[in-house]
């Protein structure tokens, strides 16, 4: 263990320091769907300065996270330096249309967020949740968005006082995959989200919010003054792919131009399947030179 905290692989061609990545980019994270010690390292080979701890795999939800093995990770950050972004179980339904379901939701991530209070005040990303085949699904998605509120309400004051920050992540906008529908997809949506919930930081995922058609161009221009971080991965607008950047046809150039043009700065995340955060920076870098802005 000593070992691999000591001699992380910095020769390797996956070695990005953070004098090699683009100016707006103030802390990156990586999300590789591992357990939340082996991303930590995994994150330290690579020079990612934050790692994602998945909440929604087996092993890595609340009840998981015992005393122990908080204390442990807890050494393991301050050995290393690297610090997580606990991203919260997209499937607890913060957003649901049945009161219930979406009280024990609340319960369920007012967890989420003592693990983050436990691991130091590590953000927490959550998420709209959805519905599941409502008979009537214009009212159905009005009711889960209110729940959502008054959800997001009461997260980030039980967020404030424990020293940890909610960041509200957009999920897709399928049209095409029913029986279900997520909520919390659209700019409409989105934006009565952060009007009502003063205190809710915006985590744009570019990927999600490309899906359907979508235009995450038009998200950023709308919400980078809420936007305290964005996940960037690639795809060909059908679906939420997970590709390297560049492998798709989302268009980065124009959304680094915008992010010069606001002189945004933030975190970013990498949710890319087979790719490495050395050749994320060399893309994004590339893109950088070559800017109208």
């Amino acid at each position: 263990m000593d070992t691999v905290i000591d001699s992380p692989k910095h020769e390797g061609a996956s070695y990005a320091s953070p004098e090699t990545w683009p100016a707006f980019v103030r802390a990156t994270a990586q999300q590789d769907y591992l357990s939340a010690e082996t991303g930590l390292y995994t994150a330290l080979e690579q020079g990612y300065s934050h790692w994602y701890i998945d909440g929604s795999l087996e092993g890595e939800r609340p009840a998981d996270f015992t005393p122990q093995r908080l204390a442990a990770l807890n050494t393991l950050m301050d050995e290393t330096g690297v610090r997580p972004i606990f991203h919260g179980n997209f499937k607890a339904p913060l957003g649901s249309d049945v009161e219930a379901l979406a009280a024990a939701a609340l319960d369920y991530v007012k967890q989420e967020v003592d693990i983050c209070a436990a691991l130091g005040g590590a953000p927490l990303i959550v998420h709209g949740g959805g519905v599941v085949e409502p008979r009537l699904v214009k009212e159905a998605r009005e009711k889960g968005l209110e729940r959502l509120i008054a959800n997001l309400q009461e997260l980030v004051s039980y967020g404030k006082a424990r020293g940890v920050e909610i960041w509200l992540e957009n999920l897709c906008n399928y049209t095409r995959f029913h029986p279900f529908y997520y909520i919390c997809t659209t700019e409409d949506e989105v934006e009565h989200v952060l009007k009502s919930v003063p205190g809710l930081h915006m985590f744009l995922d570019v990927s999600h919010a490309y899906v359907n058609g979508g235009d995450p161009l038009s998200f950023f221009w709308k919400f980078n003054e809420r936007v305290v971080g964005m996940s960037f991965s690639d795809n060909n607008g059908d679906r939420d792919s997970h590709f390297p950047l560049g492998r798709g046809n989302l268009d980065f150039p124009a959304l680094v131009d915008a992010i010069q043009t606001t002189a945004w700065q933030g975190m970013v995340g990498f949710e890319t399947r087979g790719g490495t955060l050395r050749g994320s920076v060399d893309y994004l870098n590339q893109l950088v030179a070559s800017s109208t802005r």
